[in-house]
């Protein structure tokens, strides 16, 4: 069965991709109006700003801190925390609407 599929797959004519045939994105057009950041994704869509951070630690900590073994012994301590976060803007017939939402971990 495989064989077959195989053999048929390779009976057919191969066609080559040619990136001159691949439409062309166009770069997201800039929203001075609402402030540094924002982007407009689509002709007359919504303006977006997506923003974050991100932190990450890592160290050994001396015996007597929170992270050593009954032992004595100083262990790693790794932590980590980002944040993301979405702000889009746009006009209505009824004035400004705005959605914002913020996702987190960590500190």
């Amino acid at each position: 069965m495989i064989l077959a599929a195989a053999a048929l797959a390779a009976s057919l004519p191969a066609h080559a991709l040619d990136v001159r045939d691949l439409p062309i994105a166009k770069a997201p057009e800039t929203c001075p109006h609402e402030g540094p950041g924002f982007v407009r994704f689509t002709p007359g869509g919504p303006c977006t700003r997506i923003s974050g951070r991100v932190r990450a630690e890592a160290g050994t900590p001396v015996p007597a801190r929170p992270g050593a073994g009954l032992d004595g012994a100083a262990r790693g301590v790794v932590s980590g925390s980002g944040r993301v976060a979405i702000d889009t803007r746009t006009q209505t017939e009824y004035g400004p609407a705005r959605a914002y939402i913020r996702l987190g971990t960590g500190h």
